[in-house]
C-alpha cells in the first residue's frame, strides 16, 4: 500500500510539473510573440524581403536556391486578412516562427537541465529549472539579430524553428528511446529535415547534434565507437547534402559529377524503390535499423518534394519573377547549385599571394575573389591564415556573437563591440553555463559544443566570405546564438547551485539566493535586452522602403525603362508592382541580373502584367552566347533624328535649356556622342561587362521611343559614359538628347519641385507626381545606416534643387525655403548625416541663404565633431585641414573671430610651413581690431 501511494504521489507530481512546464512555455511564447507583433514591420522593408513577399503572393520563383516551402506558407498567410497590409501578413510567419522557436528552446533547456539535475522535487527546484530556462530563452528572443529576423518576411526565422523543433524531438526521443515505436520521432525529424530544405539549409546541420544524442543514448563511448559513429554521421549528412538535395536532381537530368548517361535518370527512382523494398525486407527479417534508415530516406525525399513547386511555377508564361527560369531538370540543377553566383573554392583554388602580387593555386584558398570591390582590402592581411582568423572567423562570426551577447558599438557597417549595453553579462553567463554543463553532463554538453561550432565557426569557414560584404551577415548564425542562449539558462542554474552550496546551513538565505539570482537575471537579461534593443528593432511605423520604392517608380514616365543597381532599389519595387499594382507599366532592368542570359531573355520576351517588352536587338541564340569582352575606350554615337529632337524640344525640354546650349552635333549630324570606357580589369586592360553591353543595346534598340531612366543609386560606371545626357528628375536620371553644359545643374527643376513639394500625397497606382516622406521626421522611428543612405538621396535632391534656385535663378529666398523643407521632412536630429563633409557643405549653404536656425543645428554638431577630431588627433589623410577649416567657418559665421583666430594659430603650430595660414591669421587679427557693425549670425 505504501509503495502504491508513493508511485501515485510521484505520478501526480510529474503531472503537475508537466502542467507548470507547459504554462511557462506558453508564457514564453506569448511574451515573445507579443513583442514581435508590436514591433513587426507594417509593410515591405529593404533587402530580400520584398522579393520573398512578391514571390509568395503570386507563387513566383525567387533567387537561387529558392525557398518553396516558405513561398507556399507565405501564399497561405497572404490570403488570411488578419492584417490589412499583405506584407504584414507574410511578416507574421517570421514572428510566429520565432516565438515558437523561443518556446521550444525553453522546453529543450528544461530537458537538458533535468538530465544532470534530476526532476524537480520541491517548488524551489521548479523555480530554478523553469525560471532559468525561461530567462535563457527570452534572452535569445530579445537579442538583436534574432529579434530583427522575427519582424520581417525572411527565411531565417522559419529555418531556426526547424532546428528548434528537431532538437526538441531528439530529446523527446531520448526520453522514450526504450519504449516501443520510439523511432517515430526520428522519422519525423527526417521529414522535417527534408521540408526544411525548402526554406533554408540551416536545419540540415542539425543532423550532427541529433546523431550525437543517438550515439550517447545507445552506445558506450570509446575511441572505436566514436570514430565509427562519426564516419556514419558524415555519411548520413552527405547522403542528404549534396546527395538528395543536389545529386539526385542532377542524375534526373542525366548527369553526375560531369559524367552524362541516359541511364542516370533511372537511378533516383530505383533508389526510392530500393528503399521501399528495404522497408519490406527488413520488416520480415527484423532488421529495425535498416527499416528506420530506409523510412528516413523516403521521408527526407518526401519533404524535399516541395521543390516541385519551383518547376511548376517556372513554366508559367509571363511570370513577373522567374529567377534563373528553372523550367526543366537542367535548370533546376543550376538553380539549386546557385550557378549564377559562380563557384566559391573551399579546399583548392586560386588565392591572392602578397609575395607574388597575383593569384596562385593553393589549398584552402581564402582571398579568392578577383572582383574589383575586393581588391583594396586584400593586402590588409599578411596571408590567407591571417585573413581567415581576423576576418572570416573574428569579424564575420565572433564579432556577431559579441554583438548579441555583449553589445554593438553602433549600427554602422563593420561596427565594433561595446561593453556598455549589457556589461558582457550574457556572454559571461553563457561561458559559465558551458563550463557548468560540461562539468555536470559532458556528453550532452559536447553535443551542443559541436552544434555551436558547426552552426558558427564551420559555417563561417564554409561560406568563405570576402572583404568587404555588401551588408552584415549576423543573421546566418542564429543556430549558434540558440546554443549560447541555452547555456545562459544553465549558467543561471550553475550560479544558484554554487551560491546555495556555500549557504547549505542557512536555508533561509539559501532560498533567498534563488529568488535574488533569478530576479537579477530577469533585469539584466530579458528586461535589459528589451531596453537596449526596442527602439532599434521597432519597425512598426517605418515606411521608408515602401515610400522610397514608390517614389522611384513615380520618378519614371509612362512605359519607362528603369535601370536599377541592386537589392534595395529593385526588390521593394517588384513588391509594389506585383503585390500592390503600382506602376506596372515601368520595366525594371536590374544591372546585376542583366549579366545573366536567362534574365535578358525574360526582359526581351515577357510582358509581365501587360507591360511592354524591353527593346533588345539580340536574338535568343546571341543572348545565350553573350560574354564580357576586352574593350578599348572609344567614342560611340546614338542616332537622334531631327523629328525626334524637335519632339523633345517641344515636350521634354529642360526648363533651363536655351538654344545656345543645344549640342551642335545633334543638330548637325543627328546623333549624340559619348565615350564608353568600360571598367578596369588588369593593368592597361578594360572590359565591357555584360551589363554594359546590354545597357548600350537597350538604348540603341529603343531608338528614343520610350523614356529611359537610371536610378540615382546606380554607380557611375553603370551609366556607360552617358552622364552628360542624364538629367535628374528626382530619384532617377532620365536620358535626353540634351547635353548638360558646364554651367548647368543637369536637373529638371519643374519636375523635381513638383515631386518634392507636393502636399497631402495619396499613393496612386498610375503615374503621379509627388513624393511620400512618411515618418522621416518622427524621432520615435529608428533608421539604420542603410536607410540613412537612402535618405541621403532625398537630401541630394533638395540640395541640387536649392543650388539651382540660388545659382541659376539667383533666388536665395527660394533656396532657403527648399532647404527648410528638407529640414522639416528629415531633420538632422532624427536622421543624422554620417559624412561631416556633406554636413559642412549644407551648413555653408545655410550661411549663404541666411538661415540662422538651421545653420546652428549643423554648426553645433560639426563643432563637436571637429573639436573631438582635433583633440584625439584624428587627422583626415585626404583633407588634413578639414576640422580646422570647418571650425573657422563656424566661428566666422558667428562673428566669433577670437575663436577662429585660436583655431588658426593651433593649425599654424602643427603646420608651420603653410604660408596661407599666416595670411589668414593676420586677417582675423585685423578683424578683431575693427568694431562689430552688426549682430552675430547667432543673434540675428
Amino acid at each position: 500500500m505504501t509503495i502504491k501511494l508513493f508511485f501515485y504521489l510521484q505520478d501526480e507530481i510529474i503531472m503537475e510539473d508537466k502542467k507548470l512546464n507547459r504554462y511557462i512555455a506558453a508564457f514564453v511564447f506569448i511574451a515573445s510573440g507579443l513583442v514581435y507583433y508590436l514591433t513587426m514591420s507594417g509593410t515591405v522593408v529593404f533587402w530580400d524581403v520584398g522579393e520573398f513577399i512578391a514571390a509568395s503572393v503570386l507563387l513566383q520563383v525567387p533567387h537561387p536556391p529558392g525557398s518553396p516551402l516558405f513561398i507556399l506558407l507565405g501564399r497561405i498567410a497572404s490570403m488570411i486578412p488578419y492584417f490589412a497590409d499583405v506584407a504584414a501578413r507574410v511578416h507574421a510567419i517570421s514572428a510566429l516562427a520565432s516565438a515558437l522557436t523561443v518556446m521550444f528552446l525553453y522546453l529543450v533547456s528544461v530537458k537538458v537541465i533535468q538530465k544532470f539535475r534530476g526532476m524537480p522535487v520541491t517548488n524551489l527546484d521548479r523555480f530554478i529549472i523553469y525560471g532559468s530556462s525561461a530567462l535563457g530563452a527570452l534572452s535569445l528572443a530579445f537579442s538583436g539579430t534574432f529579434w530583427f529576423n522575427a519582424t520581417e518576411a525572411e527565411v531565417y526565422g522559419l529555418s531556426i524553428l526547424f532546428v528548434a523543433i528537431i532538437m526538441w524531438l531528439a530529446f523527446r526521443w531520448w526520453d522514450v528511446s526504450e519504449e516501443p515505436h520510439n523511432e517515430k520521432y526520428m522519422l519525423l525529424i527526417a521529414y522535417l529535415i527534408g521540408l526544411s530544405v525548402g526554406v533554408h539549409l540551416l536545419a540540415v546541420l542539425a543532423i550532427f547534434p541529433v546523431l550525437m544524442l543517438v550515439y550517447f543514448r545507445r552506445y558506450e563511448f570509446n575511441r572505436k565507437t566514436a570514430i565509427r559513429f562519426s564516419l556514419i554521421a558524415l555519411a548520413i549528412f552527405f547522403v542528404i547534402y549534396p546527395g538528395v538535395v543536389q545529386l539526385m536532381p542532377s542524375m534526373l537530368d542525366g548527369e553526375f559529377k560531369g559524367f552524362k548517361s541516359e541511364l542516370l535518370p533511372f537511378i533516383p527512382p530505383l533508389l526510392i524503390i530500393a528503399a521501399g523494398y528495404g522497408i519490406y525486407r527488413s520488416k520480415q527479417t527484423g532488421h529495425k535499423m535498416v527499416q528506420v534508415a530506409c523510412l528516413a530516406f523516403l521521408f527526407i525525399v518526401l519533404g524535399y518534394t516541395t521543390y516541385i513547386l519551383v518547376l511548376m511555377r517556372a513554366n508559367v508564361d509571363n511570370l513577373p519573377m522567374n529567377e534563373n527560369a528553372p523550367s526543366d531538370m537542367a535548370g533546376l540543377v543550376s538553380y539549386l547549385g546557385r550557378e549564377q553566383y559562380g563557384d566559391t573554392p573551399l579546399l583548392k583554388g586560386e588565392s591572392w599571394s602578397n609575395e607574388q602580387q597575383t593569384f596562385v593555386t593553393k589549398y584552402f584558398p581564402r582571398r579568392w575573389s578577383p572582383e574589383a570591390m575586393h581588391q583594396p582590402t586584400r593586402e590588409n592581411y599578411t596571408s590567407d591564415t591571417d585573413f581567415l582568423l581576423r576576418y572570416q572567423i573574428y569579424h564575420m562570426f565572433v564579432r556577431y556573437v559579441l554583438w548579441n551577447f555583449v553589445g554593438a558599438e553602433g549600427d554602422w557597417q563593420d561596427a565594433g563591440v561595446s561593453l556598455k549595453p549589457t556589461w558582457g553579462i550574457p556572454l559571461l553567463l553563457a561561458l559559465f553555463g558551458l563550463y557548468y554543463h560540461f562539468k555536470k553532463d559532458w556528453k550532452i554538453a559536447l553535443t551542443f559544443i559541436v552544434m555551436f561550432l558547426i552552426m558558427g565557426v564551420i559555417l563561417a569557414l564554409y561560406q568563405n566570405q570576402q572583404d568587404p560584404q555588401p551588408r552584415e551577415r549576423d543573421y546566418f548564425y542564429v543556430g549558434a546564438y540558440y546554443v549560447l542562449a541555452m547555456w545562459i539558462g544553465i549558467g543561471l542554474v550553475g550560479v544558484i547551485d554554487l551560491l546555495r552550496n556555500k549557504l547549505k546551513k542557512d536555508e533561509k538565505n539559501s532560498n533567498a539566493v534563488v529568488y535574488g539570482v533569478l530576479f537579477l537575471g530577469l533585469i539584466v537579461l530579458p528586461v535589459n535586452y528589451l531596453r537596449i534593443n526596442w527602439h532599434e528593432r521597432d519597425r512598426s511605423e517605418n515606411y521608408i522602403a515602401w515610400d522610397y520604392s514608390y517614389n522611384i517608380l513615380q520618378s519614371c514616365e509612362p512605359n519607362g525603362i528603369l535601370f536599377t543597381n541592386g537589392d534595395n532599389d529593385t526588390f521593394p519595387l517588384w513588391y509594389l508592382q506585383d503585390v500592390e499594382g503600382v506602376r506596372r507599366d515601368v520595366r525594371i532592368v536590374n544591372l546585376s541580373l542583366v549579366n545573366t542570359s536567362w534574365y535578358i531573355r525574360q526582359l526581351k520576351n515577357s510582358t509581365p502584367h501587360g507591360a511592354l517588352k524591353v527593346p533588345i536587338s539580340l536574338s535568343d541564340v546571341e543572348i545565350s552566347r553573350i560574354q564580357p569582352r576586352v574593350w578599348k575606350p572609344r567614342e560611340l554615337d546614338i542616332p537622334v533624328s531631327k523629328e525626334l529632337f524637335s519632339k523633345f524640344l517641344m515636350t521634354d525640354q529642360p526648363q533651363q535649356l536655351n538654344d545656345s546650349l543645344v549640342d551642335s552635333t545633334v543638330l548637325r549630324e543627328g546623333k549624340i556622342t559619348f565615350k564608353l570606357n568600360g571598367v578596369p580589369y588588369q593593368r592597361d586592360v578594360n572590359v565591357l561587362r555584360v551589363q554594359d553591353i546590354m545597357v548600350h543595346n537597350i538604348i540603341m534598340a529603343n531608338r528614343w521611343e520610350r523614356p529611359i531612366h537610371f536610378a540615382v543609386t546606380c554607380s557611375p560606371d553603370s551609366k556607360i559614359g552617358l552622364d552628360d545626357y542624364l538629367w535628374m528628375q528626382g530619384l532617377t536620371y532620365k536620358l535626353k538628347p540634351f547635353k548638360i553644359g558646364q554651367n548647368q545643374m543637369g536637373i529638371d527643376y519643374k519636375i523635381m519641385e513638383e515631386q518634392l513639394f507636393a502636399e497631402n500625397v495619396q499613393p496612386s497606382k498610375e503615374p503621379q507626381r509627388g513624393y511620400l516622406f512618411r515618418n522621416l521626421n518622427n524621432p520615435n522611428v529608428y533608421y539604420d545606416e542603410n536607410v540613412q543612405r537612402m535618405i541621403m538621396n532625398y537630401r541630394f535632391n533638395f540640395i541640387r534643387l536649392a543650388e539651382y534656385a540660388s545659382r541659376t535663378e539667383k533666388n536665395p529666398e527660394k533656396a532657403r525655403s527648399i532647404l527648410a523643407r528638407m529640414e522639416y521632412l528629415m531633420p538632422l536630429d532624427v536622421n543624422p548625416i554620417s559624412d561631416p563633409r556633406l554636413m559642412s557643405y549644407i551648413m555653408n549653404f545655410f550661411i549663404q541663404v541666411n538661415d540662422t536656425l538651421n545653420f546652428e543645428k549643423y554648426a553645433v554638431k560639426l563643432e563637436e565633431i571637429a573639436k573631438k577630431s582635433l583633440d584625439e588627433n584624428k587627422i583626415d589623410s585626404q583633407d588634413p585641414f578639414f576640422s580646422y577649416r570647418t571650425l573657422v567657418e563656424i566661428y566666422d559665421a558667428r562673428k566669433d573671430y577670437a575663436s577662429a583666430l585660436e583655431i588658426l594659430r593651433r593649425a599654424a603650430a602643427q603646420y608651420p610651413n603653410v604660408p596661407d595660414l599666416m595670411d589668414r591669421i593676420q586677417a582675423y587679427e585685423q578683424k578683431l581690431k575693427e568694431p562689430l557693425t552688426q549682430d552675430t549670425i547667432r543673434n540675428q
